[in-house]
């Protein structure tokens, strides 16, 4: 086994952040901007209503959003979501699975998006050049 094949959880979510971060519109097209202000909001979220509840609120605003550039940024928050949770059928079997995760496996997939997220906010910051409290998304 090479030094290569062994990586942490850190690096492989870096890995994934930065590569999903980079698959982003970045500024100054306006999904990339509501995307990098998600990012920063995201974790915001999910510590004050759970992660249940986080997801439901992008799901609702990706489906019925007041602009498409709006429901775009939500789409893309899950589908990085469900890829940071590897679920199987990416952004449309993630709130059905943490619906019927038990206590443990929820908890888990709070921990490990949190954890991931920072990946995600600093990218959002280096790769969209998106401030804390700089996008509109409200």
């Amino acid at each position: 086994m090479s030094t290569q094949e062994i990586r942490t959880l850190a690096q492989r979510d870096l890995d994934l952040a930065a590569r999903l971060v980079k698959s982003v519109p970045a500024a100054p097209d306006k999904t990339g901007q509501i995307y990098g202000g998600l990012c920063h909001q995201f974790p915001v979220m999910v510590r004050t209503c759970g992660l249940c509840q986080a997801v439901a609120f992008s799901e609702a605003k990706a489906k019925a959003g007041e602009d498409e550039h709006r429901k775009r940024a939500h789409q893309l928050l899950l589908d990085h979501v469900a890829q940071v949770l590897a679920i199987r059928d990416g952004a449309d079997g993630l709130l059905p699975w943490l619906r019927q995760a038990n206590s443990l496996e929820y908890l888990y997939a709070t921990r490990r998006v949190l954890a991931a997220w920072i990946y995600f906010k600093r990218f959002a910051e280096s790769i969209l050049k998106i401030a804390p409290g700089q996008s509109e998304n409200r």
